[in-house]
């Protein structure tokens, strides 16, 4: 019986994200609610300083406590920065395979429905899937690995998440997991590298090694 459980961040590990298509998104949600972008961020490099990996900060500081209704960041990201990204090719196979020894969760940023959206059929693969909504603290706040442990039944020393950035490190460190962090998301590989993860991956059919 598999008793060991891989929790995937999605965004960048498993579904493709740049830098690009977050300042994209986050310029025309500020440009809907009205204000102006440069008042933020100019260009790419100047909105990577600014952003937060918890969009919940980052929707604070645009909004600046001011209400609007069905405009909140999350609802907007499904529609339009969904549109922008999808699966990185080898997700299928690599899950395939990989099921024949691990279970499946995801912690996830996003919202449930844009991951499953995404994952489409794939979804089976997944026994248990968190989005942003179903916790209070996102990323690096353990909350979301421990809530899926215990969703599963699953000891500590039975599972690793695997993800693309400090913060996913952070959260499985903090919840007493295994770590693992990827190359092709959107993390600075030479700072991933150096933080004392148990395992790297800088090739996608590197994760077929587990």
């Amino acid at each position: 019986m598999k008793n060991k459980l891989i929790i995937f961040d999605f965004d960048g590990v498993l579904r493709e994200a740049s830098w690009t298509h977050m300042y994209h998104t986050y310029r025309a949600f500020i440009e809907l609610v009205g204000k102006d972008p440069d008042l933020f961020f100019t260009d790419v490099d100047s909105f990577r300083k600014w952003c937060d990996y918890d969009w919940h900060k980052n929707e604070e500081r645009i909004l600046g406590g001011e209400y609007y209704p069905n405009k909140t960041l999350n609802e907007f990201f499904h529609v339009y920065h969904d549109g922008l990204v999808k699966l990185f090719p080898w997700v299928p196979e690599s899950l395939e395979l990989l099921s024949k020894k691990y279970r499946f969760a995801i912690l996830s940023s996003s919202v449930s429905v844009s991951v499953k959206g995404s994952l489409g059929d794939l979804s089976r693969y997944f026994s248990c899937i968190v989005g942003a909504e179903e916790v209070i603290k996102l990323k690096p706040d353990p909350e979301g690995v421990l809530l899926i442990l215990k969703e599963m039944d699953t000891e500590i020393n039975d599972a690793m998440i695997i993800g693309d950035t400090h913060v996913d490190f952070f959260a499985g460190k903090r919840a007493g997991i295994k770590t693992g962090l990827v190359k092709w998301g959107m993390g600075d590989w030479e700072e991933l590298s150096i933080l004392g993860a148990d395992l790297l991956f800088e090739r996608p059919e590197e994760l077929l090694e587990l």
